[in-house]
C-alpha cells in the first residue's frame, strides 16, 4: 500500500475532495503538507473535520512529510499539497508517489488561465513540468469521472 495519489488544489480539502476524490480513492489516511497549516491548530482542525468519520487526516509540514507517509505505509494514504513544488520535495526525498492530480491551481496575479481551474505563473509551471522528471503519472481533472489530460506534454508544447 502507501500513496494511492496526490492531489495538488490550493483550497487543500474541501467538499469535492471529501465527496468526490475519496469515493474514486478510497483511502484510509489523508496527509495534507502544508507548513502553514500544520502550524495552526485551528486549520488542522478544520481541516481534519473536513474529512471525519472513517478516514484519517493528519496535517503536517514537508519537513515532517516523509515520516508521516511512512508510518501510515501499511495503509492508503492519499497526499495534499497546494502548489507542485511540494511533490517535487517529496519525490527528492524518495517517497514514492505513483499518480498526482493537479486539480486547482487558481486566479491570481500574474497567473496565466490554462484550463478551467489551472492558473500558472512561471514557477508553478516550471514545478509542473519538473515532475516529469521523476516515475510519476502526473496529470489534470476537476473531478474524477472526467478524462485525463496530460499536463505536463501539454505545458511543454505552449
Amino acid at each position: 500500500m502507501g500513496v494511492i495519489l496526490g492531489r495538488i488544489d490550493e483550497r487543500l480539502i474541501h467538499g469535492q475532495m471529501a465527496l468526490a476524490w475519496l469515493r474514486q480513492y478510497p483511502a484510509e489516511v489523508v496527509i495534507v503538507v502544508n507548513d502553514q497549516s500544520a502550524k495552526d491548530p485551528l486549520q488542522t482542525m478544520l481541516l481534519q473535520m473536513a474529512v471525519s468519520g472513517t478516514v484519517i487526516c493528519e496535517v503536517v509540514t514537508v519537513t515532517d512529510a516523509k515520516a508521516a507517509i511512512e508510518l501510515n505505509s501499511g495503509k492508503k494514504i492519499f497526499l495534499c499539497a497546494r502548489t507542485p513544488d511540494v511533490y517535487v520535495r517529496l519525490l527528492e526525498m524518495g517517497v514514492k508517489i505513483p499518480q498526482i492530480n493537479v486539480g486547482g491551481l487558481y486566479s491570481a496575479a500574474g497567473r496565466t488561465q490554462y484550463y478551467k481551474t489551472i492558473f500558472l505563473d512561471e514557477k508553478l509551471k516550471e514545478d509542473i513540468i519538473k515532475l516529469g522528471q521523476y516515475p510519476v503519472k502526473v496529470e489534470h481533472r476537476m473531478v474524477p469521472q472526467d478524462a485525463e489530460t496530460d499536463i505536463i506534454a501539454e505545458l511543454k508544447k505552449q
